[in-house]
């Protein structure tokens, strides 16, 4: 029988609530509407409280309704809060770390769990990330993919990328949403319309498939094992580009000791696309050992018939069970 497994599920904790000081956060029901606070940046119209995304029973009745039988949990993109300093940063993340943990050592089965880092501190992150798999057992942690005005390539975040080598574990990188994890600037028109969290993140998670292979750090980091959410953005889909400008470019001749392809494998990504024609692409493209199954779990833009398109698309049986779950297993080494 093949373990269904969804890499792309996060969570929210009742318990966390209100650790983060005056940022929260906060979930509630405000006349009817739903909503989240995270600082200043309120999400509303998506329901957090009392539903899958934060009560266990619920999350685990969807899990069965739709066909999933191992969720990789992870943090809430919007409760990062990397703009708050180190010690409410380092505080919340302990705190979000030991209640993920908790609920994995409850339902094993069912239930895997990814680390939040305090990133505003290297040093912090690092010591997180090796408590968390050291002694939470946690498989593995996420981060954004703009560390309050740094981008993921800044060498700076060198020993974190060195920490994920020696522990063996991948790290997920996945946006946070500008107002709430960083400051809006620029980008305050793509709150319009939701532009942030419908196509802003897209760019972002782009942004850091580029930051990862052209900046160095896969290079430098052979060990090195990073998913990019929503499959990738639109990196797959220009990934030609991406080997051109390595290829052309001034600041790229010489940089790498390993070719492109070698680079690119270290990356790998979920099935979140919407379409058929896309996922399928993005199975063909990029072989299903490095494509696992997303279905942003009680998201705003949730695929709850992700496990069914996928068994819709005439996938040969191997490379079907591979995207439904044996993927998943083996790059996180999940002990299911």
């Amino acid at each position: 029988m093949n373990t269904i497994v969804d890499i792309h599920a996060h969570v929210l904790f009742p318990e966390v609530m209100g650790l983060c000081g005056a940022a929260g956060p906060e979930m509630g029901d405000d006349n009817g509407v739903p909503f989240f606070r995270s600082a200043e940046y309120v999400l509303t119209n998506v329901k957090f409280a009392n539903s899958p995304f934060s009560d266990l029973k619920l999350r685990l009745a969807a899990m069965d309704s739709f066909g999933i039988d191992h969720q990789i949990l992870s943090p809430n993109p919007l409760t990062y809060f990397l703009a708050q300093p180190v010690e409410l940063g380092e505080s919340f993340a302990r705190a979000q770390n030991d209640a993920m943990a908790a609920v994995v050592r409850a339902y094993p089965a069912r239930l895997s769990g990814l680390a939040q880092l305090p990133m505003q501190s290297v040093d912090g992150a690092v010591r997180e990330l090796e408590r968390s798999v050291k002694e939470l057992k946690l498989v593995g942690a996420q981060i954004a993919s703009d560390i309050d005005g740094k981008v993921i390539s800044d060498p700076l975040f060198d020993p974190l990328w060195q920490a994920f080598e020696r522990l063996d574990v991948p790290v997920i990188v996945h946006p946070g949403t500008a107002g709430a994890e960083r400051p809006a600037g620029q980008r305050e028109a793509m709150r319009e319309f939701d532009l942030d969290i419908v196509i802003g993140f897209a760019a972002d998670e782009t942004a850091s498939a580029a930051h990862l292979l052209f900046g160095g750090v896969l290079d430098r980091h052979p060990g090195l094992r990073a998913v990019i959410p929503h499959a990738g953005g639109t990196a797959p889909w220009l990934k030609g580009r991406m080997r051109t400008a390595m290829e052309r470019r001034p600041w790229a001749k010489g940089k790498y000791s390993r070719g492109f392809t070698e680079l690119w494998n270290q990356m790998a990504f979920d099935c979140l696309v919407g379409t058929d024609e896309a996922l399928k692409f993005l199975v063909e493209t990029e072989g299903a050992h490095r494509v696992m199954l997303g279905s942003n779990f009680a998201g705003w833009d949730q695929e709850s018939g992700v496990v069914a398109r996928v068994k819709s698309l005439g996938l040969s049986p191997a490379t079907e069970k591979a995207v439904l779950g044996e993927s998943a297993i083996a790059y996180f080494k999940l002990p299911i």
